[in-house]
């Protein structure tokens, strides 16, 4: 508050009591109505009365209307004059406002960069043990395939064996049925020499 609402407010208090306390002095419009229920005045208190009436409500007026101007000027006063200091704490409000909403964005922003970095460290670390996965899955199948293949060999190596001693056998056989029917041919024809000499 400044000097002049001081001292305005201070005069407004004064009038105030004083307008308080001069309508409590004043007589009420009623006592002229004595007369009508039969009571009556005298003549010197009338004057009296009229006198001190007249003076409280002279001064009434015009406390009352210095009074408004006061209040007027005192409403001016904290109007106009708090409008300055009204805008100097708006602006160290606004100043300290606008300090507390860049200072929360750079927490919000560093946190988002933070989760941000996380995430993606956590999506490299999920790319790198699923490569590892795929890595081992297809090492596995690999050494499945050389496995298979190797035994496809094996037993194709192990027919083909098989074929041959097949054949071997089979080879051996016809010549032991050849070398009987020699055998039995040259058998025979000694047969039939003998036979031929014996009939000579």
């Amino acid at each position: 508050m400044g000097v002049w609402e001081i001292v305005v407010g201070a005069v407004v208090l004064v009038l105030s009591i004083l307008m308080i306390i001069l309508i409590i002095l004043q007589e009420g419009h009623q006592a002229g109505l004595g007369t009508v229920t039969g009571g009556a005045d005298s003549f010197l208190s009338r004057g009296k009365a009229k006198t001190a009436d007249a003076l409280f409500a002279k001064i009434t007026k015009y406390c009352a209307i210095v009074f408004f101007l006061l209040v007027v000027v005192l409403n001016a006063i904290a109007f106009f004059g708090g409008d300055k200091k009204e805008t100097g704490t708006d602006a160290a409000i606004s100043s300290d406002a606008s300090a507390t909403e860049t200072s929360t964005a750079a927490e919000t922003s560093t946190e988002t960069s933070a989760a941000e970095s996380s995430a993606e460290t956590s999506e490299q670390a999920s790319a790198a043990e699923s490569s590892a996965e795929a890595s081992k899955q297809a090492g596995a199948a690999e050494s499945s395939a050389e496995a298979s293949e190797q035994a496809s060999a094996a037993e194709s190596s192990a027919e083909a064996s098989e074929q041959t001693s097949e054949t071997e056998s089979s080879a051996e056989a016809s010549k032991q049925e050849s070398a009987a029917d020699e055998s039995a041919a040259e058998s025979s024809a000694e047969a039939s020499e003998e036979s031929a000499a014996v009939s000579e």
